[in-house]
């Protein structure tokens, strides 16, 4: 009898040995699997980061410089010098040009585009996160169209780079409009090549909601999104040379409702960090949340088990 639970004895200790050399290889692989995965990471990162470049979606930076300060020294040699006259004359010409100045003196400070013979935009204009296809027109009689902090102008047209809703690491280009409805805004957010998914509300802010339940329902419970909604810092609004294109035109001034403009320290989260606004930010949190949810890696089994005879 006792022979007979030996021999059982000795098979099971022969298994448990042979399962704790098994465990030890799988831990040895899943590691040099996580190391794969990082560095893959890395990589896609880089990638992404030159195809935004090559589409003209970052800030040519010192060249956009040089080319400026070439065009201003250009424009100031084409320019006739003004003669002398007299003091009264001076006066009525300054005060009488006073609206253009202070348009001259926007445009040379914030310009980050080229101009026309006539000192109009070239469109499209890059700027870096959105690309700028038409300003629209500001319609001052229809409080609809503007509020305390904000202006929305009909036919106002971006594009710009983020998840696509149903597939969320992939890129997708996506056009935000905003159309005159019967005397009510519009706003649209439309996935290119996918007419199926287009957002589109009374408010910026519904659509950018839209597009982030769609998005939070592709991700289920792996990744959380953050309860950010910010339309109009999607629609580009709260870019500074917008809303300095914005405050040239001639309607500007007749808006009652408006106050001014929010600054970006009144901004919630940085927009390159918000993975609400910035595709790469949301990979990133898919990425960690990815990385949270794998298996975790036990530590290898003591000497003592392998001593067993």
């Amino acid at each position: 009898m006792n022979v007979h639970y030996e021999s059982k004895y000795k098979k099971i200790k022969r298994q448990i040995k042979k399962l704790v050399f098994e465990n030890a290889a799988l831990c040895d692989e899943v590691a040099e699997v996580q190391t794969e995965l990082c560095a893959a990471r890395e990589e896609r990162r880089y990638l992404v980061k030159r195809l935004l470049r090559h589409e003209g979606f970052e800030n040519v930076g010192k060249e956009e410089n040089s080319a400026e300060a070439g065009a201003l020294s250009t424009q100031k040699l084409s320019q006739p010098q003004k003669k002398r006259g007299p003091k009264k004359r001076q006066r009525a010409t300054s005060m009488g040009g006073a609206v253009e100045q202070e348009r001259d003196r926007i445009n040379l400070t914030e310009k980050k585009f080229d101009v026309d013979m006539y000192g109009k935009p070239k469109f499209p204009i890059n700027l870096s996160n959105i690309l700028l296809h038409s300003m629209g027109e500001i319609i001052p009689t229809n409080s609809n169209f503007h509020n305390e902090h904000w202006i929305y102008p009909v036919g106002y047209m971006i594009t710009r780079v983020y998840a696509h809703p149903k597939e969320p690491q992939r890129k997708c280009v996506f056009t935000c409009k905003i159309l005159n409805n019967a005397g009510v805004p519009q706003f649209q957010i439309i996935p290119d090549n996918d007419l199926d998914s287009v957002f589109f509300g009374e408010s910026a802010n519904v659509c950018h909601q839209g597009l982030l339940e769609t998005l939070q329902r592709s991700l289920a419970d792996v990744t959380k999104l953050p309860k950010r909604v910010q339309g109009e810092k999607f629609f580009g609004l709260g870019n500074t040379t917008v809303q300095s294109l914005l405050q040239l035109q001639d309607d500007f001034k007749q808006c009652a409702n408006f106050k001014r403009f929010l600054s970006a320290a009144e901004w919630n989260f940085p927009e390159d960090k918000d993975p609400t606004i910035c595709y790469e930010a949301l990979q990133s949190i898919i990425a960690m949340s990815a990385y949270h949810t794998m298996p975790e890696v036990k530590d290898e089994p003591p000497d003592e088990l392998f001593e067993l005879n």
